[in-house]
């Protein structure tokens, strides 16, 4: 079954990470699926490691490139 929802976000909230032995942080990456206003679903969000968001955006980046050239043009 597939779910539409309306719009989506990509958010870094700085208490979603964990601190590191040498002082840095390990930072979350978190995305949030939101219904158009009045829609019935619930905001869906999860959180990803910065490697999986980096993974992500190139995935989207490339499938971006293959629907603009699946366009056809008048």
């Amino acid at each position: 079954m597939t779910i539409y929802y309306h719009q989506i976000g990509a958010l870094i909230d700085p208490e979603m990470s964990d601190p590191l032995k040498d002082g840095g942080r390990l930072q979350d990456v978190s995305l949030i699926l939101v219904d158009q206003p009045g829609g019935r679903l619930k905001p869906v969000g999860i959180t990803l490691l910065a490697c999986q968001a980096r993974e992500l955006a190139f995935c989207l980046l490339e499938l971006a490139k293959q629907a603009d050239r699946a366009r056809t043009h008048p």
